[in-house]
């Protein structure tokens, strides 16, 4: 009797581990040494549980220095701290902003803080980010590496998009184009050309930015949660990467984009009235 109470258990320890083992695998999730992985860098967050239309907007910061993060959440920036301690990664001490969105918005900003304080694991696969309770993928986030790029260069572009709940403007500048759009579905774009002397300042004011710490730009200001300003974003496209920063007012952008917004805006005006 003794002898099949232990095989039984024997057979449940062995099914539990290869339980265990396939819900790895179905994850792909691969072994490797948390202790000499470094998370720090940016990147964009891609599912959220079983949510795979997730806006690219959102994004995540690792500050390996500081052990900070920081990023957009869909609605709010948001910043904390994360440790790596015994194989296990812990975030603590997240906040946000406090700008009130849509429910749709707000309910998958909850969702993707939520899962932030259940995490306790985490992989790298193919620059790809996988954060786990235990086992079970909860997010999955893209990493996005700063590659260089020379004036003039084909590829890069910056668009300026500003919107309120009555009006749309949509500022698109590359190298021989500028584009403008007041048509939320961008079905009607005006399109002027842009001349080397623009694109070269574009450029110069393009190589002044720290990349890496674009997605974690901090509004000055919230005007845009009641409506007293617009809200705007600002794009850099670099070959087939998009960074984007969170949202900010439309007047008042973030000190580190302040010169290249005023010369898309300013750019903008003097193109149109032609």
């Amino acid at each position: 009797m003794k002898f099949l109470l232990s095989l039984f258990t024997l057979m449940l320890f062995a099914e539990s581990c290869n339980s265990s083992q396939r819900s790895i695998e179905n994850n792909n999730i691969e072994p490797m040494n948390k202790e000499e992985t470094t998370l720090s860098g940016n990147y964009t967050i891609s599912q959220i549980g079983e949510n795979k239309t997730v806006s690219p907007k959102l994004n995540i910061s690792f500050d390996e220095k500081s052990n900070e993060i920081k990023g957009f959440a869909g609605c709010n920036s948001f910043f904390g701290t994360y440790s790596i301690e015994n194989s296990e990664l812990k975030f603590s001490d997240i906040a946000r902003s406090k700008k009130l969105c849509h429910s749709e918005i707000s309910d998958l900003e909850n969702e993707f803080l939520e899962v932030l304080n259940t995490v306790n694991n985490f992989t790298i696969t193919n620059d790809v980010l996988s954060l786990l309770d235990d086992k079970n993928i909860l997010l999955k986030a893209n990493i996005i590496e700063s590659k260089k790029y020379t004036r003039g260069s084909y590829g890069i572009g910056v668009t300026y998009q500003i919107s309120t709940r009555g009006t749309f403007e949509y500022i698109n500048i590359s190298e021989s184009t500028v584009s403008y759009s007041t048509d939320r579905g961008l079905k009607s774009v005006r399109n002027f050309s842009n001349n080397k002397k623009d694109w070269t300042t574009i450029n110069t004011l393009i190589e002044a930015i720290d990349i890496d710490t674009f997605r974690a730009l901090e509004a000055p200001s919230n005007n845009r949660a009641t409506d007293a300003a617009a809200e705007a974003t600002l794009t850099i496209k670099m070959g087939d990467v998009l960074h984007i920063t969170p949202a900010f007012d439309h007047g008042n952008p973030p000190k580190e984009i302040k010169a290249l917004v005023n010369k898309v805006l300013s750019l903008k005006e003097n193109t149109v009235k032609q």
